[in-house]
């Protein structure tokens, strides 16, 4: 099932997954997988199990049961340790790596924060590294840095870890689920913020206000009351719902 964000840009199942859908270019996209995220907690004294990369792989595999696509476009943050490549870390991204060039004609990760000393692996893997990219007039960047829209229709980011957190005012009872964020843009363009991909990034509260979110480009550009989230609710789909000024007495922060 896909779930219609924006013109050719759609929602996979119940995934943190969109799909691209051009005339010459049919790609899935994924963000902030930050494999490697065990390793940083262990080393806070804090054991998880390793369910970054086997979640990953799970979204991809249930996204290719639905629909064919011959490129995956990553939007940063494939990895987690900011200071070195970790033992583990490395691992993972060694099995990841192998695993997407055997599913796409082409891969394509575009550098997050988080992505320091990635460069010479994805080299060796045949993966495509960029700063931003450019798909047509659709441009993808991280979102961690300010970039000049202008000539861009539309603009993929990751970076935020988008979720809608709804408290029902009779009951209190408070639900959260990851969400893409459709935010209209000062320049007339469109932002979508992508959810976060990794097993553990539960997803940071989206409000109207600026100081809620981390990036340059939805504080200095975002049009944020008019902003859509979807929600994705496991084992059911995507929800659109209101713009956050139309729902903004039921939105919590956790």
């Amino acid at each position: 099932m896909l779930y219609k964000i924006h013109e050719n840009l759609f929602a996979v199942e119940d995934l943190p997954l969109a799909y691209l859908a051009l005339s010459d270019n049919k790609a899935l996209l994924l963000a902030d997988i930050h494999l490697g995220f065990e390793e940083y907690m262990a080393t806070k004294g804090v054991f998880l199990p390793r369910l970054q990369l086997k979640k990953v792989i799970e979204v991809i595999e249930r996204g290719l049961s639905t629909i064919n696509a011959d490129t995956l476009i990553i939007v940063g943050d494939v990895k987690h340790l900011f200071d070195k490549l970790g033992r583990r870390e490395s691992k993972d991204l060694g099995e990841f790596l192998t695993y997407v060039k055997k599913k796409f004609n082409r891969v394509v990760l575009v550098r997050g924060n988080h992505d320091n000393f990635v460069y010479s692996l994805s080299m060796r893997y045949g993966v495509e590294f960029y700063e931003n990219f450019q798909l047509s007039s659709i441009l993808f960047i991280h979102g961690h840095k300010d970039f000049q829209l202008n000539g861009f229709s539309l603009v993929i980011m990751g970076h935020e870890h988008p979720s809608i957190v709804l408290k029902d005012p009779v009951t209190e009872v408070v639900a959260k689920f990851p969400c893409f964020l459709k935010v209209p843009l000062q320049n007339t363009s469109t932002l979508v913020i992508l959810p976060a991909a990794g097993a553990y990034q539960s997803g940071t509260a989206v409000s109207t206000s600026v100081e809620s979110f981390l990036s340059p480009i939805v504080k200095k550009y975002g049009v944020l009351r008019e902003a859509i989230p979807y929600a994705i609710v496991e084992s059911e789909g995507v929800y659109e719902l209101p713009t956050l000024a139309a729902i903004e007495g039921l939105l919590a922060a956790l």
